[in-house]
């Protein structure tokens, strides 16, 4: 079996990964790879191309989906950026967080957020 986060092989029965320390998830479902199979072939040449080159550029799964769930900063352009879902002053996955600039931004609509107030507009409107 391969770890999801590192790509090593681990053994089938490993509940954390040796090498990241990651943990296991389970395989997916038949059920499960046939709607990502379905997404993907609803997706455009460009999406698909959007989506090969992050995969690409990611080392982990983590990096991955921050890649194409968070993005790059909307203030500097960096691609070092990361969700604040752990942050324990924000708690939020919906704040994106760039780790060069340091600006906080709404991974739903992009606007620019600041420390003191880290909510956005967008989410009252989405309830």
């Amino acid at each position: 079996m391969r770890c999801s986060n590192c790509g090593k092989d681990i053994p089938n029965a490993a509940k954390i990964c040796e090498f990241c320390e990651a943990g296991v998830e389970p395989e997916p479902s038949a059920e499960e790879k046939q709607m990502v199979q379905e997404m993907l072939e609803q997706m455009g040449p460009e999406a698909l191309e959007a989506l090969q080159n992050a995969f690409n550029c990611s080392e982990t799964a983590e990096e991955f989906a921050n890649l194409i769930m968070i993005g790059e900063c909307p203030k500097c352009g960096s691609e070092d950026t990361d969700h604040c879902g752990h942050d324990p002053e924000i708690d939020s996955i919906l704040v994106g967080r760039c780790l060069d600039c340091g600006q906080l931004w709404c991974t739903e609509c992009g606007r620019l957020l600041k420390k003191e107030n880290p909510s956005c507009e967008c989410w009252a409107e989405n309830e």
